[in-house]
């Protein structure tokens, strides 16, 4: 599966191939997943030393939807200055709310703003996100950097896939002020998040 077409195309999707640039002014999905639905929720599919998938989710009642499918690959060994945050991390918690409770500023390194089309093998995703595939969906990768004391870490690599309730890749636009396009060999869903989530 290819990446949404980048010549000739309208100017909400179109393509600027960009050296990587900041963000600091937008909110969390946290946040901005329970100021649109309600509630929000943080469930972990997979975790290890190196890489962790997560459901960001909404619920009613008994039933939960993600509205966005992360995945989150640490940029190495924790740094003993985030120990704490990263064990809270490791047991479960939100990654954003976490740092910043803890008053860790953080900034967004964009990677890579726009669409990719995901396929029907991804059908755990679709599961829970109850929509059908395939469809185009909007993504979002960036490196999670967090700062105090006049000291930077980068945390981890980290790539969204947003329910299209939640954000479109106009939402994207309007959050970060443009479309960043990834200018390497990448070329499908599979080259961002890996495999599709097991049953």
């Amino acid at each position: 599966m290819k990446l949404t077409p980048v010549k000739r195309i309208p100017v909400f999707i179109g393509a600027l191939i960009l050296g990587a640039c900041a963000s600091t002014g937008s909110g969390l999905n946290s946040d901005m997943i329970r100021d649109t639905f309600g509630n929000y929720g943080v469930e972990v599919l997979s975790e290890n030393d190196s890489r962790r998938t997560s459901s960001l989710y909404s619920s009613q009642g008994k039933f939960k939807t993600t509205r966005t499918y992360a995945v989150v690959e640490y940029t190495g060994r924790p740094r003993q200055a985030y120990a704490r945050e990263h064990e809270k991390i490791l047991s479960g918690a939100s990654i954003g709310s976490t740092f910043r409770d803890a008053g860790w500023d953080i900034r967004k390194q964009h990677l890579f703003i726009g669409e990719l089309e995901v396929p029907a093998t991804y059908n755990k995703l679709a599961e829970m996100m109850e929509i059908a595939l395939p469809q185009t969906l909007a993504t979002h990768q960036y490196l999670f950097i967090i700062s105090r004391d006049e000291t930077s870490f980068n945390y981890a690599t980290i790539t969204e896939i947003h329910h299209p309730e939640f954000l479109t890749v106009i939402g994207l636009k309007e959050l970060y002020g443009e479309i960043l396009f990834d200018d390497s060999n990448r070329d499908s869903i599979h080259d961002f998040l890996g495999p599709p989530p097991l049953k």
